[in-house]
């Protein structure tokens, strides 16, 4: 039979449950740094998604800027071929006057690259207006949204003929305002073209929309509203076209 010590015996007896006590609390501390670990880890990894989600953003609005890039530069392109009877140039937008009554737009091509005064301006499949003045290396022209514009337009549907105009209370949206006879039965979705009658704008070329009808109380002129096909607000390339035979 052992001899165990009274003494040892109990000490050990008070010290089971303190030991037992620390151990608990060891693993309990561990537990919880581990558990502040997983967290770190987590945020760790929520800031890299954060950057990859951001990048992927980046990435996103850059394709959809090159796309709009492209989709513009193959209308222009298609314009080009459509009138192969004149010679056409490419131009970047580099500046625009957003006044009260003008609407106006620099090009950087000008006199060296045959551009000329009353050069017809084509962008996103449509009418932008025509060159008002022209310097060496740069233009000044006149949107067809601008106060000062007239131009000689068609009812493609009809044939009709009437006067596209610039409109202050309409620039501000980007469209125009048509006078025509108030005989026409124009209707909304009718296409306007440069009709024949203009001494600038080749004939055919595709103005816009016509996006509602007034029909003034004399019968004598009819109003309409139209949209462009041209993004005035956001235009950035063009095609100037000159005529060969000039």
């Amino acid at each position: 039979m052992l001899n165990i010590p009274v003494l040892s015996t109990g000490i050990n007896y008070i010290l089971y449950p303190l030991e037992k006590g620390i151990d608990f609390a060891t693993r309990e501390v561990s537990e919880l740094l581990n558990h502040f670990k997983d967290v770190d880890e987590l945020l760790a990894e929520n800031e890299k998604l954060k950057e990859e989600v951001s990048k992927l953003r980046y990435e996103k609005n850059i394709l959809s800027e090159y796309q709009a890039e492209n989709e513009s530069l193959k209308a222009n392109l298609e314009m080009k071929n459509r009138y192969a009877d004149y010679m056409g140039t490419g131009a970047n937008v580099i500046g625009r006057d957003y006044g009260n009554w003008n609407k106006i737009y620099t090009i950087d091509k000008g006199t060296r690259h045959n551009v000329k005064n009353n050069s017809v301006i084509l962008a996103d499949g449509g009418l932008v207006g025509h060159v008002e003045e022209a310097t060496d290396i740069s233009s000044k022209v006149v949107s067809i949204i601008d106060s000062r514009s007239a131009v000689s337009a068609e009812v493609s549907r009809t044939g009709d003929v009437g006067i596209l105009k610039g409109s202050i209370e309409l620039a501000k949206d980007g469209w125009c305002i048509l006078e025509i006879n108030g005989e026409s039965e124009i209707i909304k979705g009718d296409q306007i073209i440069t009709s024949y009658l203009s001494d600038i704008y080749p004939p055919g070329i595709l103005i816009g929309v016509i996006e509602e009808v007034q029909i003034n109380n004399n019968d004598l002129v009819s109003y309409a509203y139209v949209k462009p096909v041209v993004d005035f607000e956001h235009l950035q390339q063009v095609l100037v076209l000159q005529n060969e035979n000039e």
